[in-house]
This record gives structure tokens, C-alpha cells and sequence, in this order.
């Protein structure tokens, strides 16, 4: 039982790392772990929603969550780069940008939150190969 915790606690640090930048407030509570059978599962998440800026949208995103994100990691065979990901219950509130919003210091951290998305999506790219090593 010990040691199911600790690899919990493992996956949960792992998870808030990369879910961290999309999710607010991930909490520990939320997760569910099928240990044996490689599922993670997150269940009513709150979307960050500075998470979408660098997409420069034409419109602002201005409240979201998922009901149900999984992860599948099959454990056989634990060498195979494929991860699923499902996720239900998408849920996206947004309204058009003001004049302000596009201009000034707010069009600055859309920038600056399109160079953190290039550099998060370069390390999602690395996870099958921490998951195999």
C-alpha cells in the first residue's frame, strides 16, 4: 500500500508538471490511479485560461473545465511510445476581445505565452521516451 502511494505520488508531481500549464489547481483529490492497469484518470479540471493565448485567438476564452480527462499507458509492452488520451465533457465559455485586448501589454503576454507553448509542447513530445526508458 506504501509504495502504491509513493508511485502515486510520483505520477501526480508528473502530471501537474505538464496538466499544470493547462489546468488550474490540479489537486491530488482528482486523480485517480488504476496502477495495474495503466489508466490515469482526472475528473472535473478547471482550464487555465491564459493556457490559450498563444493561439492568438480572434476571441477570449473566458471560463472552461473538463469533466473527464484519461490517460492510457499500456503496460505491455512498456517499450511502445503510445499514450491515449480521452477526454469528455469539454466545457468552453468565450466571448469576442475587447479593443484593449488586442493591443499594449495584453498582445505582449499573448506573445510571450506562445513562446512557453512551443517549449511545453517540446517536452510533451519527450514523455514516450521517459515512459520507455
Amino acid at each position: 500500500k506504501r509504495v502504491v502511494l509513493m508511485f502515486e505520488g510520483w505520477i501526480y508531481h508528473i502530471l501537474a508538471g505538464y496538466l499544470g500549464h493547462y489546468v488550474r489547481d490540479l489537486q491530488r483529490e482528482q486523480l485517480r490511479i488504476g496502477l495495474w492497469k495503466g489508466v490515469v484518470l482526472l475528473e472535473n479540471v478547471e482550464l487555465r485560461l491564459e493556457a490559450f493565448d498563444h493561439l492568438q485567438l480572434p476571441f477570449a476564452i473566458r471560463s472552461g473545465t473538463i469533466g473527464r480527462l484519461q490517460l492510457q499507458v499500456p503496460w505491455s509492452p512498456l517499450h511502445s511510445p503510445n499514450v491515449y488520451i480521452t477526454i469528455q465533457g469539454v466545457r468552453v465559455v468565450a466571448s469576442a476581445r475587447t479593443c484593449a485586448e488586442w493591443t499594449g501589454s495584453a498582445a505582449e503576454q499573448r506573445a510571450q505565452a506562445a513562446k512557453q507553448a512551443a517549449l511545453v509542447a517540446a517536452e510533451l513530445e519527450k514523455i514516450p521516451e521517459r515512459i520507455s526508458q
